[in-house]
């Protein structure tokens, strides 16, 4: 048999491969009716043919008889061939494609005397030359075996009564019972012996055309087609399960019917019984509802009056004409009031009536209440709100009473000792800061008498003495701005322009090998005073310059980007020392500082310059991560925002 491709794919060097299969090992290879060989493992190789473009001639053989001739090169494969150690020192084999295994078969009459494999020890077994299943029978000491070319042969002296029992794949064995008639007189039970892979051998050191045919094995595989032709040549097996399972699913589908209809008569009698019961108890529990509803309502306005009397909040409500129709006891204690009718007709209340929450498009806002009571403070935020009833239809008002007034008195005092305390760290700081620069001009005047005509102390002088003046003057000049900022010169000014300033710093951030990063929404245009804002980037990337100096790898990132409508966003980052908690509470006190030559009033100059220009200012960090500065400021609208812009500094 011959088969070759189409000849547009055919060349006149095309190489014919001779493969052998075997005569009678069906489904897998066997001759048919027309004299010619067929099943999976023809098929498989003509797949293959396709696949590579190789044109391969079939050879009915028996198996050892192929074996005998692959070895001399008479063929160059043989479709189908149970893998084993030994043969694979005589043979090489492609990657699996199945898995054969062998089962017993054993006249029907003698099913109940065998169960298993350790049973056939006196038994007359009949298998197949080179079976697998011969090592089996080897280490169970059985010699009373007799080894035929195919399994066919050995079918045949099973069934003239010449052996016991017939070791051999199951699917050969059922393709010879059903086609002889006879399925019905034998069992082949179901018992795995020996499973060895199943695949397709080649002459030893035949490398190239094994890997041809691997590789086309391998993507039939990917694809399904080879479990589509196993499927094919097996549907008997799969047809009889399937009747199986179709006869299951239509019992299934009846019991279910019958189950459901029982179910459902059982379920209407229930039903019956349980309305019939239910009027009856419906009857019983009405009036107990009508008496437990009367209760409720009662335990409800009293949990209500006592929630109203004990909160920390006045709780008034009105009609639609302003009269009052109920009150809580905290709302008279607040207006340091004896009763409701006092309430209606007090100062407070008709000076509340005449504001302006009252009218309709103010209600819901809350206000402040700054009044004298006798010559006593009270500071009061109150707030009303529509009242609906269940229809939602506007049934009157809710007016809420807080008294801030002690809140307000503590948070002044805290205010007045916070500023005191800074104030003591100023003075402090500054006196710190002043006595180091004025005990270095004092040792160069007490030493004039002496040295001043010493050519070496004048050098000294002229050195030293200039740069503590100085130092004296920053300290000064960074004094003032902190006390009396210069207000800010608020303008239109881009990211662009914003970032002139870098220019200065590209020589430090060189010499330091500083990697530094910028991203830019060029199109953001902020409102502010260009010249504080640029002294603020300065001082903040000076730090960030000098928190990356030992570290090995330095990166320093300014992002500016838009945050919303009304504000843009500055984030300053660097992968320097980082700071902890407490350092980062002090941060932008006076005179706190981290450096060793700092004077501490750069941050805390740098945050009210943006408060002035309406921004702010957070930082985060994390030790040895590094840390981010993140700026809000506002940016440039249409002139009629503009004006409604508020800026903290003014």
């Amino acid at each position: 048999m011959l088969f070759c491709l189409a000849p547009e794919k055919a060349t006149a060097e095309d190489q014919v491969y001779k493969i052998a299969g075997q005569k009678a090992f069906p489904p897998f290879s066997y001759v048919n009716q027309e004299d010619s060989l067929t099943g999976i493992n023809i098929e498989l190789m003509e797949r293959v043919a396709d696949e590579t473009g190789l044109t391969f001639e079939f050879v009915p053989m028996e198996l050892k008889e192929a074996e005998e001739a692959l070895q001399r090169g008479d063929i160059d494969a043989i479709a189908g061939m149970t893998y084993s150690l030994e043969k694979d020192r005589d043979f090489d084999f492609s990657t699996p494609y199945f898995t054969m295994s062998d089962s017993l078969v054993i006249p029907k009459d003698r099913a109940d005397e065998v169960s298993g494999i350790e049973d056939l020890r006196d038994a007359h077994i009949v298998l197949q030359n080179e079976t697998p299943g011969l090592n089996t029978l080897i280490n169970l000491r059985n010699t009373n075996f007799t080894l035929v070319t195919n399994q066919y042969n050995g079918l045949f002296m099973l069934w003239n009564q010449r052996a016991d029992v017939l070791i051999g794949n199951k699917w050969t064995s059922t393709f010879f019972l059903n086609k002889y008639n006879i399925e019905d007189e034998y069992v082949v039970l179901d018992i795995v012996l020996d499973p060895a892979d199943y695949a397709i051998a080649v002459r030893e050191g035949n490398e190239p055309f094994r890997t041809t045919i691997d590789k086309a094995i391998t993507d039939l595989k990917a694809t399904g087609e080879i479990n589509q032709l196993i499927e094919k040549w097996m549907k008997s097996d799969n047809e009889e399960v399937a009747r199986l399972q179709h006869f299951i699913t239509l019992l299934i589908i009846f019991l279910a019917a019958c189950a459901f209809v029982l179910i459902m008569i059982y379920i209407w009698n229930k039903r019956l019984k349980v309305a019939v019961d239910d009027q009856t108890r419906d009857l019983m529990l009405l009036n107990n509802d009508l008496r437990q509803q009367r209760q409720r309502t009662a335990d409800s306005n009293a949990f209500k009056d006592q929630i109203l009397n004990n909160i920390d909040t006045g709780i008034v409500t009105f009609d639609l004409n302003f009269m009052i129709t109920s009150c809580n006891k905290r709302a008279l204690d607040i207006l340091e009031l004896s009763s409701t009718f006092n309430l209606q007709h007090s100062s407070v209340f008709m000076e509340i009536f005449h504001d302006d929450l009252f009218q309709s498009e103010r209600k819901n806002v809350p206000r402040l209440l700054d009044m004298n009571n006798n010559g006593k403070r009270k500071i009061i935020y109150y707030c009303l709100n529509k009242m609906y009833n269940s229809l939602e239809n506007q049934a009157g008002y809710l007016l809420t009473i807080h008294d801030e007034t002690e809140k307000r008195e503590l948070e002044q005092k805290l205010i007045t000792q916070e500023k005191l305390h800074a104030l003591g760290q100023l003075v402090a700081g500054v006196a710190h800061e002043i006595r180091n620069p004025l005990t270095s001009i004092k040792t160069f005047v007490d030493l004039i008498p002496r040295k001043f005509n010493q050519p070496s102390f004048q050098e000294m002088l002229m050195k030293h003495l200039p740069s503590e003046v100085n130092r004296l003057n920053r300290i000064v000049t960074d004094l003032i701005d902190y006390a009396r900022p210069g207000p800010p010169n608020v303008q239109p000014c881009t990211a662009k322009e914003l970032i002139t300033m870098l220019a200065f710093l590209q020589v430090t951030m060189k010499d330091h090998a500083i990697d530094f990063e910028k991203q830019l929404d060029e199109t953001m245009v902020f409102y502010i005073d260009p010249q504080q804002i640029r002294q603020v980037l300065l001082n903040l990337l000076f730090n960030s310059i000098h928190a990356v100096e030992n570290r090995e790898q330095k990166h320093i990132i300014m992002l500016m980007e838009r945050q919303d409508s009304r504000y843009g966003k500055i984030e300053i980052i660097d992968n320097g020392k980082g700071m902890n908690q407490d350092e980062m509470n002090h941060l932008f006190e006076p005179f706190f500082t981290t450096k060793e030559k700092g004077v501490g009033l750069g941050l805390t100059l740098s945050y009210n310059l943006i408060q002035e220009n309406g921004g702010d200012i957070s930082v985060s960090s994390i030790p040895e991560k590094g840390t981010t500065f993140t700026i809000l400021l506002p940016v440039y609208q249409e002139e009629g925002l503009l004006n409604e812009t508020e800026y903290p500094g003014h």
